[in-house]
């Protein structure tokens, strides 16, 4: 079993990990991949060109995190950081290619102030997700 949990650094997405770890444990998948997405913004003010140098970092320290936290559990899972212009459409799209029987993710993300995966985000890719979402819901 391949199972995928994006990730945002918000507590869900690390109650997220920890649930997909202590799957892991009870029935150790073939691979488990932490995904954190940087959103492509176009800025207009700056010649048209995508701003990501920024939503990079933070996605990448995203990551890491969640690695502390899956490495605290005992799992070492594989990592992957991914960029696009909808965070749920780039969730669906690995999940997609790479052939994932499972997708583990927090039921919210980030606050909206600096927020970019959303409730929403979660809901859409239970929507339109190839594959069974497990859906977390307290941090």
């Amino acid at each position: 079993m391949k199972i995928l949990v994006p990730v945002d650094g918000s507590l869900y997405s690390l109650k997220a990990v920890e649930s997909a770890c202590d799957l892991a444990k009870a029935m150790p998948p073939d691979q488990i991949v932490l995904l954190a997405v940087a959103p492509e913004l176009f800025d207009l003010e700056d010649e048209g060109h995508f701003v990501t140098g920024k939503l990079k970092a933070q996605a990448q320290k995203a990551l890491e995190d969640a690695m502390a936290r899956a490495q605290g559990k005992g799992v070492t899972p594989q990592t992957l950081l991914a960029s696009g212009v909808s965070v749920a459409d780039e969730i669906v799209r690995v999940a997609e290619e790479e052939k994932f029987d499972l997708i583990v993710i927090g039921s919210r993300g980030l606050g909206a102030k600096t927020s970019f995966f959303l409730g929403g985000t979660a809901t859409k890719v239970v929507t339109y997700a190839p594959c069974s979402v497990l859906v977390v819901k307290t941090p």
